[in-house]
């Protein structure tokens, strides 16, 4: 609905007089920003990278869906041929994982400024079930 209104309202040329219409934004640091911070921030962001947490988090979740797809596809050959050694192993391997990626976790929480930013340890027990079910 305030799509449509807004929608509605371009069409009319409602937004066509605004000030700094057609000019970047203006994305002046925080006044109360450190400005070695904000300095850090502009050439990351210049350089199309992140914040190391941002990226750290990434790989961990990353890590995380590719060791999930690797068991689907293990429990799908299971399924199909019954080889019971070939999931048994996948699930060892699949444990490992979680235990390397619950370790990369925790190392991730000790370095977040907050306990909001916290990544969650993988429940592999869990996982398994998931895909078992």
């Amino acid at each position: 609905m305030v799509e449509d209104v807004i929608r509605e309202a371009m069409e009319r040329g409602e937004f066509d007089n605004l000030p700094g219409k057609g000019k970047p934004l203006d994305l002046t640091p925080d006044p109360l920003l450190d400005p070695l911070t904000a300095i850090v921030n502009r050439i990351l962001r210049d350089n199309g990278a992140s914040h190391p947490l941002i990226e750290a988090r990434k790989t961990i979740e990353a890590e995380h869906e590719t060791a999930r797809n690797e068991l689907v596809r293990a429990w799908r050959i299971h399924r199909a041929s019954k080889s019971r050694d070939a999931w048994e192993q996948a699930v060892q391997t699949f444990r490992t994982r979680v235990k390397e990626i619950n370790r990369q976790v925790r190392i991730f929480n000790l370095k977040t400024p907050s306990p909001a930013l916290h990544g969650l340890a993988v429940d592999a027990d869990a996982e398994i079930r998931r895909v078992t079910g």
